[in-house]
């Protein structure tokens, strides 16, 4: 049995309606086939394949992806920045678009949810992602309105999600840390700004001490981590030489060196560089890397990914665990039989 799952794929069912009264303010100029963005003053293209699901499945197939895990990244975060509706409902009305993608074509998607992990009233939203809607995860944002998600507000879900063993996505947000200072040039905030929001989220998390409460929690990253790979030595030595004698706020909290709490984590393919990739497989371990592209908002042909992993020098066993075991294992889909779960 052969399978190529991506866990990494966007999509949004085009619609009038504006049920939250955020159309002005994420409405987008028709540019082509595409639409021209400007939230925040942060200009980008929404690539008209986000919409268009039939070419998603399409496009997919032909790359030889047989399943993918949809989710929306953006859709909630963003609009309860422009929105007076409650943030709950939000949340909501998103994660029932994505059970209506899901039933298009349910013999191959499976669904993942969006909550705020800040927000303890969306702890039962969460618990309607993985119970009725059926889904295998949740993805939330490495930070939330600015705020990032080791914050005391946002334990009770930590604690939530390690006792259910719910597999948790981190993404980062439509306007990340920085997106204020000039990162309207470029596309810097999506190219630079993006992966260094995971990069503080998950460096926040580590330091704060949150993975030696929650050493069980079922964690991706997104973008193979984003820019945390580079910055782990500066967290080590940053340990290492301590913060005695610093403000509370100020001081590292974690009991191992940083470095350490990677075997925490798993990461995905996205990132169309072939060295980035063979460190991640390097650092996290081939059982700990899932293939994902990103496919939707960014519009590159899925097989792209698949022909990195493929150019890997690793067993061709590992490759197969990239392409799908490791998915199959962590977000429980039944691909692989009883032998295939992880205990």
């Amino acid at each position: 049995m052969s399978h190529i799952v991506d866990i990494h794929t966007h999509c949004v069912l085009p619609s009038r309606d504006d049920p939250f009264g955020a159309a002005s303010a994420m409405r987008g100029a028709p540019f082509g086939r595409n639409t021209i963005s400007n939230f925040r003053n942060l200009p980008a293209v929404s690539y008209a394949e986000m919409t268009d699901f039939e070419l998603q499945q399409e496009v997919s197939a032909k790359a030889g992806v047989t399943r993918r895990i949809i989710s929306s990244p953006f859709a909630a975060e963003a609009i309860t920045q422009v929105s007076s509706a409650p943030a709950l409902h939000v949340a909501r009305h998103g994660n029932d678009l994505i059970a209506a993608i899901v039933a298009k074509s349910p013999s191959n998607l499976f669904g993942m949810g969006h909550v705020n992990p800040l927000d303890r009233g969306q702890i039962s939203e969460a618990e309607r992602c993985m119970g009725p809607l059926g889904f295998k995860g949740l993805l939330v944002c490495s930070s939330w309105h600015g705020h990032f998600i080791d914050n005391d507000e946002a334990l009770p879900f930590w604690e939530w999600a390690e006792h259910t063993q719910t597999p948790i996505f981190i993404h980062p947000p439509r306007a990340p840390i920085g997106s204020d200072q000039e990162m309207g040039q470029y596309k810097l905030d999506e190219l630079v700004g993006r992966p260094f929001d995971t990069a503080m989220g998950l460096a926040r998390m580590i330091l704060s001490g949150l993975f030696d409460r929650h050493p069980k929690l079922k964690i991706v990253v997104a973008h193979m981590g984003g820019g945390l790979l580079p910055v782990m030595g500066r967290l080590n030595f940053g340990w290492r030489l301590g913060s005695e004698g610093m403000p509370e706020r100020a001081k590292i909290k974690c009991r191992q060196l940083p470095s350490e709490y990677l075997k925490l984590l798993h990461v995905d393919t996205m990132g169309f560089w072939a060295p980035h990739l063979k460190q991640a497989v390097e650092v996290f371990g081939a059982d700990r890397v899932l293939y994902g592209t990103d496919f939707g908002p960014v519009p590159i042909d899925p097989k792209e990914h698949i022909d990195i992993v493929n150019s890997l020098p690793i067993p061709a066993a590992q490759k197969e665990d990239i392409l799908w075991r490791n998915a199959d294992r962590l977000f429980g889909l039944g691909l692989g039989g009883a032998e295939n779960e992880r205990v």
